[in-house]
Parts: structure tokens; sequence; C-alpha cells
């Protein structure tokens, strides 16, 4: 060891310019690293969308999920296959193992679709694939409105046309969805009194207006000399014209129809801050900085509202502001530790000097972590930024024992400046090693453990691990270095300032040096004392695992205020769009109650093949994200909010379904709801039954804020009933029926009305409204048959039907899901809770019922956790035995991890939190830290009794030269974690228990530690 810090002082030089080269990529990587809320944690998943005109939910769900999810799960390393289906349009997702590639899962999942695309119904529109990941999200929303009265469907046209073209040519920038209804058209309503009286058919005006509104390439004209193409254009490019067009010899089109831009029938109304507007949701590209990208965006945005002054343009949910609120934050956080960590150690230290020596030394060592970060591929989100907090505890942990070590020997032994550098840092450098090597193959494994636990926390101990070596080397490089300069500084008014300070901090660590110097002693000298200390550490382990740690509960990860909440609101299943809105329209005045709103992204459906923005249902479907100020500047907790708003929205009429939660209530966004009781069968109203037992035993399940389920079966459908033998007589056939029908409700697409420089808009002809508006006019409606016009009810009636409101499918069985969301209860307490309440259901046979909340992943995350935890203790002993060299001193060292449960788990007790992945990891890196200190131990006493002291005097040498150090590094590190463990940034709270579990873990460890390790030395070394 002293051969290699004699060349590293003997090559200043060499050190310094390859650490300012670290230091130029450190800066360089801090502006260019992206910034993200939180690592991508979704599985890899792709979404089918199938549209089927005029189909019904349930024959989508038969002709097209069900053998479309069969090859589906065919694929290689598909998870599981889900659908969603409501009436003309199935959505069916397919989730992958994380190891599956998005190009490759789209690639396998198109071939699929072709392999069996011959057997679909031969009327369903081209599947739409859509690769779900974290760009789905848009990243802003923006919402357009009018300042004078201009119609939503022209705003709509004005961005689909120009402004939308412009987002989608920024770099970064993906695709923009637009989304809000209020699709343009021009339309031909046609007077279905005048058709009757004409004798004419709706088909045959849309066949006249069809032939008679197309260009048409005849053919060419060729001879020796020229080649010239012969057309007609017949193409309309003005309204009067269309009007003239010759129905027959008698009649013109503005004869018997009227004719005018406006819109189709709604399926989806956009609000953006309560106000009626068209949605851009825009998305960026998979390795495009979310909170650059966004800026990039709120740039082009300022040129956009210049060029259309009559429009209104809002941001209604941007991600940059959490993001940037957040860094900030973390970064606040940071200073702050770095300061509390800096007051622990000149209490213990008292000497300028040496604190000097670690200032200089953080920004080193994080430069070069930063640094590291960046070649490595890393970003900035709240679990990296948590890393380098939690940097700050094994930073110090290397460069304390260093500094003070140097110290130690120029001040208290005397040797020159030189001579102390070399030997302080020599001394100590093979524990400095030991304990950087430990923790880092105790948090290694991690790396290796897969699915949810190695993605979300993978970024999180890469970075520890490159703060690691970073570390390790700034202190056997940079410090001994700049020790000799700092160290030796001999002005007389420093040295008296720490001469003062130093009757303090004798003074304290004597105390400490004389307790446990007395305990050990008292223990060694006597049976009955050290068998009390056993009894009183077995019952305190024995409290901590078996009643402490369950009180707790357990969780996946821990809820988070980041000031959004996302509320859900399913209407009766028959109610118009236009009743939906006015429901909306009640909700948001509502949430505008609350002075701490800063806007409010609403909306009622969806749009065929948008799934960034939209409540993913039918028109009955209302998604609200409300977003308020951050929960430093206001004095309720989003909890808080969500419950006025549950009470106050439970008010509101005909609302069948309600669910007020926090965005990001559960950890994954395939996790629909923290308890999650998917029943799985092959009869609908079977499992709708049973869901009704389940749902009122989620309602009486404590803890439980929120209850709903995924379908009703409420949703009345008219049933035509035709009379064959009646419509045979009158010569028409069931599908001229069905036809004449579709084309009266739905109208027709006939042809396409030109827009200079843009897509063309569609050109319908149906029937006024008055006409089809109700089930009596239907009933009325005069069919065309050979014998002559008809009412309909002369050869059909009509009956109706409940049935579901949308059918959900998994695993190849149709599903219903009964939902229930917690604030801040643990998973484990109401599950408890739940199976209490639904004991007495008994499950037929034929149903199957799967926990697929929370539980299900915790449950897996916690095995492959444990496993990581014993493959790191077994990594830690293999590592020790040949740098010991010995069995006894391995096992001596591993010892000390389990003296961290006590305080480990009582701390989560203390400030009510849940054992969760976050507190899980926060003991593998408390395994790692604890045993710094152990070996700080155990080598002194080794290298004493190698000098020929016995096994007490050496570890009793032990105690005195190196409580100091051990404490002071167990102390700065346990403060510096306070910014973690009480969450002091937006998201944090997501791994606030891991900083909880470390204080507790290593304050208590420490002192049973510095007790009980130097019994076992000297019982395992006599």
């Amino acid at each position: 060891m002293k051969n290699i810090v004699k060349a590293i002082l003997s090559r200043p030089f060499f050190v310094y310019s390859f650490l300012a080269l670290f230091l130029f990529l450190g800066i360089n990587g801090y502006f260019k690293l992206d910034k993200k809320l939180f690592p991508n944690s979704n599985r890899p998943e792709i979404a089918i969308v199938i549209v089927q005109p005029s189909a019904s939910a349930k024959d989508m769900a038969s002709n097209i999920a069900i053998p479309l999810e069969s090859e589906l799960y065919t694929i290689d390393k598909v998870r599981r296959v889900y659908s969603s289906t409501i009436d003309e349009v199935s959505v069916i997702r397919v989730e992958f193992e994380y190891e599956k590639s998005l190009i490759d899962a789209s690639s396998d999942v198109r071939n699929s679709i072709d392999k069996i695309k011959s057997s679909l119904p031969s009327d369903i529109l081209e599947p739409q694939l859509h690769k779900i990941s974290e760009s789905t999200a848009p990243i802003i929303t923006i919402a357009a409105s009018s300042k004078n009265n201009l119609p939503l469907e022209d705003i709509r046209q004005i961005i689909e046309n120009d402004i939308a073209k412009g987002f989608l040519k920024l770099k970064g920038i993906a695709n923009v969805d637009i989304f809000g209804g209020y699709k343009k058209e021009l339309q031909i309503i046609v007077n279905k009194e005048k058709l009757d009286k004409y004798g004419l058919s709706l088909a045959q005006v849309m066949e006249v207006v069809k032939q008679n509104n197309k260009d048409y390439a005849l053919g060419s004209i060729d001879n020796e000399k020229s080649r010239f193409l012969l057309k007609i254009k017949e193409q309309k490019d003005a309204v009067y014209k269309i009007r003239e067009i010759q129905i027959n010899q008698d009649l013109k089109l503005k004869d018997i129809a009227k004719i005018y831009f406006g819109y189709y029938n709604n399926s989806a109304i956009y609000h953006g801050n309560s106000q009626k507007a068209i949605a851009l949701s825009i998305q960026r590209n998979d390795n495009s900085d979310v909170v650059s990208s966004i800026e990039i965006v709120e740039k082009h945005l300022e040129t956009v509202r210049k060029d259309y002054p009559n429009l209104s343009f809002n941001i209604t949910d941007t991600q940059k502001t959490t993001i940037v609120q957040s860094t900030d934050n973390m970064f606040i956080a940071l200073r702050d530790a770095i300061i509390m960590s800096m007051i622990v150690v000149f209490i213990f230290l008292a000497s300028f000097r040496q604190i000097f020596v670690v200032l200089l030394t953080i920004p080193m060592v994080y430069v070069s972590t930063i640094a590291l970060m960046w070649l490595f591929g890393l970003e900035f989100n709240i679990i990296t930024l948590t890393a380098i907090i939690l940097a700050l505890g094994l930073l110090l942990d290397d460069t304390v024992v260093v500094v003070e070590n140097i110290e130690r020997h120029y001040s208290s032994i005397k040797e020159p400046m030189s001579k102390a550098v070399l030997n302080g840092t020599s001394e100590i450098m093979f524990a400095d090693f030991s304990g950087t090597l430990t923790t880092i193959v105790a948090l290694l494994p991690i790396l290796f453990i897969g699915d949810y636990p190695q993605t979300v926390f993978g970024p999180l101990i890469g970075t520890l691990l490159l703060a690691l070596i970073a570390s390790f080397f700034v202190s056997i490089t940079f410090v001994p270095l700049i020790s000799t300069k700092i160290l030796a500084i001999d002005n007389k008014y420093i040295l008296l300032l720490e001469n003062k300070f130093n009757i303090l901090s004798d003074i304290i660590n004597n105390f400490f040096v004389e307790f446990f110097i007395n305990t050990v002693k008292l223990a060694l000298e006597k049976k009955v004392v050290a068998s009390i200390y056993l009894l009183a550490l077995m019952a305190l382990f024995f409290i901590s695992a078996k009643i402490v740690m369950p009180m707790a509960g357990q969780e996946l990860m821990p809820a988070m205020d980041t000031g959004a909440a996302k509320i859900k609101i399913v209407t009766d299943s028959n109610m118009s769009i236009q009743k939906t809105e006015q429901i909306l329209d009640k909700a948001e005045s509502i949430i505008n109650k609350n002075e701490h709103i800063q806007s409010i992204s609403s909306s009622i459906g969806g749009e065929a093949g948008v799934l960034s923005i939209g409540s993913g249902g039918g028109v009955n479907d209302i998604l609200i994200i409300a977003n308020y100020v951050n929960r430093f500047n206001r004095s309720e907790t989003i909890w808080e909010i969500e419950a006025i708003l549950r009470n106050e929205l439970s008010k509101i009429s005909d609302i069948k379904r309600l669910e007020v939660s926090d965005a990001g209530a559960t950890a994954m966004a395939s996790i629909k709801a923290n308890i999650d009781v998917t029943l799985y069968g092959n009869d609908l109203n079977k499992l709708y039954e049973k869901a009704l037992e389940y749902e009122k035993a989620m309602y009486n399940t404590q803890g439980i804020v929120n209850v709903s389920k995924t379908w009703n079966i409420d949703n009345s459908s008219y049933i035509l009933n035709i009379d064959a033998k009646k419509a045979f007589a009158y010569g028409i056939k069931e599908q001229e029926i069905v036809t004449q029908l579709q084309l009266a409700l739905r109208g027709s697409k006939v042809a396409f009305y030109p827009i200079v420089n843009s897509v063309d808009l569609p050109l319908r002809v149906w029937l006024e409204k008055e006409s089809i508006q109700d089930v009596r006019a239907i009933q009325t409606l005069l069919i065309d048959t050979p014998k002559g016009k008809i009412p309909l009810n002369t050869i059909a009636s009509i009956s109706t039907e409940l049935e579901p409101n949308i059918i959900t499918r998994e695993g190849l069985d149709y599903t219903i899901d009964i939902l229930g969301f917690r604030e801040k209860a643990s998973i484990s307490h109401l599950m408890a809770n739940f199976e209490e309440a639904a004991s007495h259901i008994e499950l037929p046979n034929d149903i199957k019922l799967v926990q697929t909340g929370d539980i299900q992943q915790l449950q897996d995350s916690s095995i492959r956790i444990i496993k990581a935890v014993g493959l790191g203790l077994l990594l830690i002993f293999l590592i020790m035995i040949p740098m010991f060299n010995s069995l006894k001193i391995p096992i001596l060292i591993i010892l000390s991890i389990p003296l961290t449960i006590g305080g480990a788990s009582w701390i989560l007790i203390l400030l009510d939190y849940h054992s969760s992945m976050s507190a899980m990891i926060g003991f593998i890196l408390l395994a790692g830290v604890i045993v710094n200190n152990a070996i700080l131990l155990i080598h002194f006493a080794i290298e004493k009794q190698n000098e020929g002291w016995d096994a007490k005097e050496a570890i009793m040498e032990s105690i005195k030269t190196r409580t100091r150090p051990v404490l002071m590094t167990a102390i700065s590190v346990s403060v510096g974690m306070i910014p973690v463990a009480l969450g002091w940034a937006i998201g944090m709270e997501r791994l606030a228990p891991l900083g909880a579990v470390v204080i507790g873990g290593l304050i208590v460890g420490t002192f049973l530690t510095l007790v009980f390790i130097p019994l076992f030395f000297v019982w395992t070394h006599r």
C-alpha cells in the first residue's frame, strides 16, 4: 500500500491532469444529461387498435379479440395479452418482458396479425399498431380555443392543416395527436319527407353525388409526335357547385337537402382549463430529453400565438414543471445535506483545515461521478439524483477516515507532514479499499436481478457504484496531495480556534470512547453481563423482525404527492355526449374552487388511434387531470384535496362510477389500482354477479378510499327483430334493411371536398336529425322495397336488452376488475383487511380470482431482492476471505449486518413508513456501509495483534483509536440522509424509506457494532 501512495505523491501533476479531465467531462455531462422525473419502469407494450364499422362489442370480442389474442400468445417473451372492446372499436394490448425490444415486439405483432388476417372479418379497417413506451405519454398538452367565437371545427381544421405541422418539425418531437372531436366535413343533410315525396332513396342520392363529384382519367391520346391524357374533372371545388348537382331530370340536390360545413357526431370532447378546446398532445422521440424538448415546443408556441392572434393557446399539462421543480429541490437537498454533514464532521474533528480538505473533495467526487454517469449513458431523475445525495455518505466515509488518520499521524504521533500523509494514507488504505469493495459487491446483484427492481433501482445502484469508485480514487489521490499543503497550514489564529473547538470535540470523543471501552470490558469480565447483552440483542432482533416489521406493513412503492389528481367519471351508459359534457362542467366548477389549482386537462371519450390523450372509453367516460401547485406551496396534501373532491363530486347526479386518485398512485402504469381483484371466466353475467359481491367487500375494506369496477351491465340497447316472413312478402332481404338503416343512422362519406395544399374534407350524406333522433322515428321510418315504401314497423319490431358498456379480456378469458385505491395505507394491511371482508364469498369452479394490483408485483420483487441480498452477503464473505486470509474475520464482519435490523425497522414505525422496495434497497445499502465500521475496528486490531498485542488489548486500542472516525462517518452519513428520509424534493417520497432505513440502521447498528464486534473478536481470538 505504501508503494502505491508513494507513487501517487511523487507524480502530483499526473493526478491533477487526470482529475482536470474528469472535471471537464463532469461539467460537460451536467449540461448534457437528460432530465426526467423517474426512469421508465413500464414493460414494452404494443397496442393494436381495430375498427369494425357497425359491429357490436360482443361480436368484435368474439370474432376479433379472441382469435387475435390466441395468436399473440404464441410470440416469444409475451407476458400477457389483454383487451377492451366497445362498439366498433377493440384495443388489444400485448405486454412483453423487459428484455424484449419495442422494435422486435412491433415486428412480431405485425406478423401475427398478417398470419390470421384472412380469418378476421373482411370489413375491419386496417389495424393500427402503437408502441407504448415512456414517450407515449405527452410531454406537453396545449389547448387551442377561440377568442372570437370561431367554431371548434374550424379551429381543428387550422390545427390539422397548419399548426400541427409546425410542431411536428421541431427537434425531438415524434408525434402530435389532435384530440377533441369536431372533425370538419361538408355535410349534405337530406330531408326524408322530400325523399319519400319524390320516390327517392338515400342510397340513390348518395350514388348520384358520388358519381358527379369525382375526377376520371379516361385514357391517353397518343400519336407519333405527342401524348395527352384525357380526363373528366367533375370534383366540385365550391359548395354552390355541389348544390347544383342534378339528381334527376326535375330535381337538383339543393331541392331536397341542406349543404353546409359542420362536423360528424362527436366521440370525443376536450376542455382546457374548463374551456371547450381542441387539444394538441405532443409526444417526444424515445431518445429525446423531456425538458429540452418541452422548451423547444414552448419557444415555438410563442411564434404560433403571434401568427394566430384570434386563437388562445394554453398549456394544460406539462411534464416540465414537476421535473424542473424536483431537480431544483434535489440540488437544494444536496446542499443542505452537505452543510449538515460538515457541521457533524467539524464537531468531531474540530479542525478547519480538515474540513477544508473535505469541502474541496466533495465537488471533485461529484463532478467525477457526473462525468462517469454521462459516459455510461445515465440520466438525471429522482432515482439517480437521490443516489448522488446518498453518495455524500460514501464520500465522507472514504475521505474523512483518510484525513483524520493523516491528522492523527501529524498531530498525535508528531510525524512530519510528508511522512504523516504517507503513513496515514497507507495505514487506512486497506480498510478504505476493503470497505469500498464490500459495498460494491453488496450493491452489485441489484443490477442483475431482473424485472421491476432492476429497472427502477438499477440507475440508483449504477450511480452509487460510480460514486463509490470515484470517491475511493479521489480519497487516495486528491486527498493526500492537498493534505500535504492544507493540513500543514501553521496560521496561529486558525490553530488557536481549532484548539478551542478541540476541547469540546475531545470531551465528546472521550465520553464515547470510555463508554464503549467500559461496556465491552464489563461484558468480558462478567459472563452474566455478556449473557444479558446477548439476550437483549436477541430480544431486539426478534421483536424487530417478528413484531415491528409486520406492524410497519409492506408496499411496492410509497405514495407520492406530485401535485396532480386524476379523476375518472363514468356516467350512465346511454347518456349523450352533450349530457356528459354538462356533468364535466359541474365537475370542473368544483375543482376550480381550490385556490391552488394551476391547470385542468379534461377529456370525454376517445378517438380511434389516439392513445396519448383521452379517457380511453366511450362518450360516457370522463378523464380529468387536475394540476396543483407543488406541495411546498400549499397547506393541503394531495390526498386531502382528493378527499374533498371525492365528497363534492359524488353529489353530482347521474354519475355511475367515480375514481379520484393521485397521479402515480400505482408504481407502474400497467397496474390499474393499489388493490385490483381480477375475476376470470367464460360467462359475462356470472362474472358480473360475483363482481358485485367483491365490490361490496371492497367497500367494507378499511383503508380503501375509492372503489370501482371496470364495467357494468347497464347499457340499454335496442334490438331490431325482423319478421323474415313479412320481409319476404315485400321482396326485401335482411341485408337490404340493414344497409338502409345504417345509411339513415350514420350517413356515409361519398366523396371529398378539395382544400388547397391540405387534406381534403370528407363529404357526408345523411338524414336530418329529426328523422332519426328517437326510437319512434325509427319505427316509422319508410323503407324502400320492390313493392314501394313501407314503415319499418310493418316488417320489424324493436325490443331492448342490457349488456356490458365495455368488454374486457385477459389470458384468453373474459375479465372484470374490482379496483380499490388507498391514500397511504400499506398494501399488506389492505390485503389482509380485504381478505377478511371477502372471506364469506365463494367462487364457483368456472371463475378464477387473481390479485393483479400492487401485491402481485410486490411479491415478485421481494423474492428478487431477497435473492440479491443473499448473493450480496455471499460475495462479501467470499471477497473478504482472501483479503484477510481468514474465515473467522469475514464471519465477524458479516455479523455486523444483522445489528442494523433493530434501528432500521423501528424508524419505519417512527416515521409512519412501510417496508417497500425502497426500504429493501436501503437495507442492502446499509449492509454495504455498516461492514466498513467493522472492517475499521477489526483491521486495526489485527495490525496490533501482528505487533504482539493480545486480542483484548488490540481491540481496546482499536475502540480508542477508531471510535471517532466510526461515529463521525455514521452520524455524518445519517445526517446527510435526512433530506432523503424526509422527502425534501418532489417525488422523493418514493425513496424516503431508503433514507430512513439507512439512518435508523446505521445509528443503532454502529452503536451495537462498537459493543458486540469487539466482544465477538475477543471471544474468537483468545
